[in-house]
């Protein structure tokens, strides 16, 4: 319970505060303005590393005491990643202060935390390790260029916090199936948070995660893995090579270009690889979909490599960045440009003339909706008795929510969420535990089949709306069917037989159903708020009875 909580915790203090913090940073005009070397036309709010934080420090601190060493050093240095990132995304700092910030941090998880890299694997002979000198400067090295090389790479909507999330996973993923569950749970936190964030940073964005959040996501991953590969030795450590392996050398190549142009090494400029994407034809969303797609590769890549031979990590790594160089290298060089074949065109032009008709969504829709309803209502009758406080509180709510729908309706959509944010995980949670019990194997397959048919009407219809705000027919619906896929099937992810990859999937699939029946809706909430109230009054009785 504890992993799905601080998972639930996460989401839900991010998703709240973005709101808050968009609309300060709105008064106060802390906006990212656009130029020349950015991609956005429109100023847009860049306070979301705050919310990150929030939303995946908050239960890290609640669920670890801070005299755990690691953890209150963690902790401490994470602050100081995210104050040096808001002074820069709110003052401008120079390159060397943000350095300064990055090196102080680093010292702390290496003398405090315990975190340092002194096992190189067969880089090394056999049973040597590296001097403390040594291992102090490799660790700081990899510290500050990881993170530093995911600030920079960070240069559309989405994209760092969607390759952020993959590696998170991944590394959450490794140390749960290895007992270090310390490590599983800070990864959590912070998948839970870039999820709550992405919900406003898919393109078009509505805020920027800033300096802030881009060094918070890179800082943390490097350090998790680095802690992971160190303690775990069956592991390579060159696992955090092929895990940041596409920002890593974006930067390299970056810096290098710049240097033979007679540049700063941290002048701007616009020869990052989604950059040199964009160039050869790609829209935005196909931009990120593509890095995605290579980053999803090396998580692949490192999964099955895991245990073999540094030597063999670093070949593959490469030779996966001599393809890359060389195709990015070609592209430029012969101009080339991704031209739209005919097929494709006729398809745009079809898919427009039946969007326009409308006929999709009227025949989706019903099915859709009545589906998520079912779905909710389902989950009510599953979970076990509650105790009495908690009928009581199920209880008040519903009928909260009813007053509510009738007395004052224009409220009726802030109180909705936040009962759907509460209520629904946690029926989700205990209702997946007793759906083998109760519909045997047969039963446990119908509901899921019904949730991936959930996600994938939720998902025709968005592509087919003529809506925009609060769609999700983005790259984060590739996130979401790519966990979806990977992460239930894969050995270990269960304690004393609950399948949390399938829990939390389950709920972000009711999340952004949710957000398809609001935008489709125009914020008609009477439907939801009745299938809600129901479902809190069947949890209530089924206590009392």
């Amino acid at each position: 319970m504890t992993f799905f909580s601080t998972l639930l915790i996460s989401v839900l203090l991010t998703v709240v505060t973005i709101p808050a913090l968009t609309m300060l940073a709105l008064r106060l005009q802390v906006l990212d303005v656009p130029d020349e070397r950015k991609m956005h036309t429109v100023p847009v709010p860049r306070c979301g590393g705050i919310s990150i934080a929030f939303g995946a420090l908050t239960p890290i601190a609640y669920w670890y005491a801070i005299s755990d060493p690691f953890i209150a050093a963690f902790l401490t240095a994470a602050s100081i990643i995210v104050f040096f990132g808001l002074a820069d995304d709110f003052l401008g700092l120079r390159p060397r202060w943000k350095f300064i910030g990055q090196i102080v941090a680093a010292l702390i998880v290496i003398y405090w935390g315990g975190v340092k890299i002194v096992f190189l694997g067969a880089l090394l002979p056999e049973g040597i390790l590296l001097p403390v000198g040594v291992a102090v400067l490799l660790t700081i090295l990899v510290l500050v260029g990881v993170t530093n090389a995911v600030n920079m790479s960070d240069g559309l909507d989405g994209l760092a916090g969607g390759v952020s999330l993959m590696n998170l996973c991944f590394i959450g993923y490794l140390a749960f199936v290895t007992g270090e569950a310390q490590i599983a749970l800070v990864s959590l936190a912070l998948v839970g948070a870039i999820f709550g964030f992405l919900r406003f940073n898919t393109h078009p964005a509505s805020i920027f995660m800033g300096d802030s959040g881009s060094q918070l996501l890179g800082f943390s991953a490097v350090t998790l893995s680095i802690l992971l590969t160190q303690r775990v030795t069956a592991f390579s450590p060159l696992v955090p090579l092929l895990l940041f392996g596409i920002p890593v050398l974006d930067t390299l190549t970056v810096m290098v270009t710049r240097i033979r142009r007679g540049l700063s090494p941290f002048s701007p400029d616009k020869r990052h690889f989604h950059h040199r994407l964009l160039e050869i034809g790609l829209s935005h969303t196909e931009a990120v979909l593509t890095i995605y797609l290579l980053q999803a590769i090396l998580v692949f890549l490192t999964f099955l490599l895991r245990f073999y031979s540094s030597w063999l990590l670093l070949s593959v790594y490469l030779l996966f960045s001599l393809v890359l160089l060389i195709f990015f290298h070609y592209a430029r060089r012969s101009d080339w440009k991704q031209k739209r074949l005919p097929v494709i065109v006729q398809v745009k032009t079809w898919f427009k003339t039946v969007q326009a008709k409308r006929r999709v969504q009227a025949i989706s829709f019903p099915c859709f909706k009545y589906l998520f309803y079912s779905l909710i209502f389902l989950s009510s009758l599953l979970p076990v008795k509650l105790d009495l406080i908690l009928t009581f509180v199920c209880i008040t709510a519903g009928f909260s929510v009813l007053l509510i729908r009738y007395f004052r309706p224009e409220a009726l959509v802030i109180s909705v969420r936040l009962l759907f944010y509460l209520v629904v995980p946690f029926a989700v949670y205990w209702g997946d535990r007793n759906l083998l019990p109760w519909f045997g194997s047969a039963g446990d397959r119908v509901v899921n089949i019904a949730f991936i048919l959930l996600l994938i009407i939720s998902t025709v219809i968005s592509i087919f709306s003529t809506r925009r705000k609060g769609i999700w027919s983005t790259p984060l619906d590739f996130l979401i069917l790519l966990l979806m896929l990977i992460v239930p099937n894969l050995a270990g992810m269960s304690i004393q037989g609950q399948r949390l990859g399938m829990v939390g999937l389950k709920c972000l699939i009711l999340v952004s159903s949710l957000e398809v029946l609001t935008a489709e809706t125009r914020g008609n909430f009477k439907g939801v708020s009745l299938t809600i109230a129901l479902s809190l009054f069947v949890f209530a009785l089924k206590s009392i009875l």
